[in-house]
């Protein structure tokens, strides 16, 4: 089987899997994913929701409120059944959804994940290699309860050769961009 097919392959798997998750009765509050072919629900806290809500607004505050902002949006990624919906995406100017009214993670120029109890592993392994993976260009990692963030640039391979950690309470500028992200009114927890 060629790459075209087994992503055509994969796709049809997640949309399944999707369709399954949607005729559940999935708590509110809580996202859903598939991080490898394993069905993940993480719950929304109060720090998740306003570190995602703050992050949102510095790329808004950059790029204008009608950037291509994301947030908990279905894109499927490379790999084994990987159908994210990261905290926060920003897709490229211009992207066009598929037929199904999702974004190609070709057009991803930054992710970023807001760590939760539940989260921890997926964040700082999986999603990580899948990010470099795909190319996206800049991932970001927002840990709460350590009160730091990670900033992942140039992906190369599994990893990213160029990586950041800035302390909440500090404002940094994304690598590539005119986004500076303030982090000195985030909560911890």
């Amino acid at each position: 089987m060629n790459a075209a097919e087994n992503a055509a392959e994969n796709t049809a798997a997640l949309d399944r899997m999707f369709a399954a998750i949607d005729a559940m009765n999935v708590p509110p509050g809580y996202r859903v994913e598939i991080v490898g072919g394993q069905i993940v629900l993480n719950e929304h806290r109060a720090v998740h929701s306003t570190i995602i809500r703050r992050l949102v607004g510095a790329v808004a505050d950059a790029r204008g409120h009608d950037a291509n902002v994301l947030w908990d949006v279905r894109i499927d990624f490379p790999g084994d059944l990987n159908g994210y919906a990261p905290d926060v995406a920003l897709v490229r100017d211009g992207a066009e959804e598929d037929e199904n009214g999702n974004h190609g993670y070709r057009d991803v120029e930054m992710v970023a994940e807001v760590v939760s109890r539940g989260s921890r592993r997926d964040d700082y392994d999986a999603k990580l290699v899948t990010y470099a993976r795909a190319g996206v260009p800049t991932y970001v990692i927002a840990d709460p309860k350590r009160g730091f963030v990670h900033v992942h640039h140039e992906p190369n391979g599994d990893e990213y050769d160029d990586v950041s950690t800035y302390a909440f309470g500090t404002a940094f500028g994304l690598p590539g961009t005119d986004i500076v992200v303030d982090t000195s009114d985030w909560p911890r927890g």
